[in-house]
């Protein structure tokens, strides 16, 4: 195993979960573990999250879906990006639920249904102002009547995305809940109801009691992010990154660090080589902005982020080759004092959210699970 690594504290998935459980009270939770679990790998996420209850899992892409049926998934699995009609088969064959946006979705799903002697299962999504996926609230209902005359496909869910549940007090989230609630109404005065409703994501769990329905979609909430206001309710960040010091050496005042000369030394210093950069999912944005801990110190990333190497400048602290650094995560100096770098910081020095930070984690960086 390279030296740098993304640790995954399996331990602190749990407490998140437990977190979220106490919050929704009665709603059933959909762990997200699409675009490989945020970054922490979706096969243990997945069989963590299951051992730990969870209800459902939900993914973006059929082939998220596949996979996980491929190792062994039984729970009830959710795409959540509309299907294109080539899908259908793939997602039938393997028990995917489906949303739908379009009566020709639904048609194709119906169809493969029929022809392996199935019925399958899908949720119609309405768009209440994400104006990215979904029927129009004044289409749903005229479309639902469509698809229920499909004997083998079954709309036994409904479900909305909000648009601005992560900016806190954002009058927009109560708009959208007022439109889904009204396509709700309409249907059950039709005696139509559903087994599975659901609209919140992460920031809606935290802000809107009243959007948790029957089901919940906790997504960067799970891997330690976006926590809720209350202490003791506080989420843990489950990936951590670290490295070692490849090589060391010292430069003098005026000499430059990586491609382009960005960086230039104003007096003589160390510089220390670690085996990270862009090609790993540690973002060249942070050129210039990010810093690592090394003996629980903070020290600059200077010099381009090349896609392998990044390098940094420890002044002439006596660091050696071998120490290891931390990237993302904690580590407690000399003193004993806890000093952390998190995704919400990186992602405030990249200009992004933590969202890229994790999931920007690549392939190639060796995945280790504690806990």
């Amino acid at each position: 195993m390279r030296s740098t690594v993304a640790t995954i504290d399996l331990e602190a998935l749990r407490w998140n979960l437990s977190v979220i459980r106490r919050r929704v009270d009665d709603a059933r939770i959909l762990g997200m573990v699409k675009a490989n679990a945020y970054g922490h790998g979706i096969d243990r996420i997945s069989r963590a999250l299951i051992d730990d209850g969870v209800d459902a899992l939900g993914v973006a892409f059929v082939e998220e879906g596949v996979l996980l049926r491929k190792i062994g998934i039984n729970v009830p699995i959710l795409v959540l990006t509309p299907i294109e009609p080539a899908e259908a088969s793939s997602a039938v064959e393997h028990g995917l639920w489906t949303v739908v946006c379009s009566v020709e979705t639904g048609r194709a799903v119906a169809q493969c249904a029929q022809d392996s002697g199935r019925v399958a299962e899908a949720h119609l999504y309405i768009d209440t102002g994400m104006h990215r996926d979904g029927v129009s609230p004044e289409n749903a209902l005229a479309m639902l009547d469509e698809l229920d005359k499909l004997p083998t496909l079954s709309v036994s869910g409904i479900c909305t995305h909000f648009a601005t549940s992560d900016q806190l007090n954002d009058p927009f989230i109560s708009e959208q809940l007022s439109e889904f609630n009204r396509v709700l109404d309409e249907a059950g005065s039709r005696g139509r109801s559903f087994a599975f409703i659901h609209a919140a994501n992460t920031g809606a769990i935290w802000q809107k009691r009243e959007s948790h329905f029957t089901l919940v979609r906790p997504g960067l909430s799970l891997y330690g992010y976006a926590s809720p206001s209350e202490e003791e309710l506080l989420l843990r960040p489950v990936m951590s990154i670290s490295t070692r010091v490849v090589s060391r050496r010292r430069i003098r005042a005026g000499e430059t660090v990586s491609y382009g000369r960005k960086f230039m030394a104003s007096s003589d210093t160390t510089i220390l080589t670690l085996p990270i950069g862009y090609g790993d999912g540690y973002l060249r944005a942070l050129t210039g902005k990010t810093k690592c801990l090394i003996r629980g110190k903070e020290y600059p990333i200077v010099g381009v982020i090349c896609m392998d190497e990044c390098m940094v400048d420890v002044g002439n602290d006596d660091v050696s080759v071998g120490e290891e650094a931390i990237m993302l995560g904690r580590q407690s100096d000399e003193q004993g004092r806890m000093r952390s770098i998190d995704a919400e910081q990186l992602a405030r020095w990249a200009g992004t959210i933590p969202y890229e930070i994790t999931t920007a984690v690549s392939a190639r960086v060796p995945r280790r699970y504690i806990g």
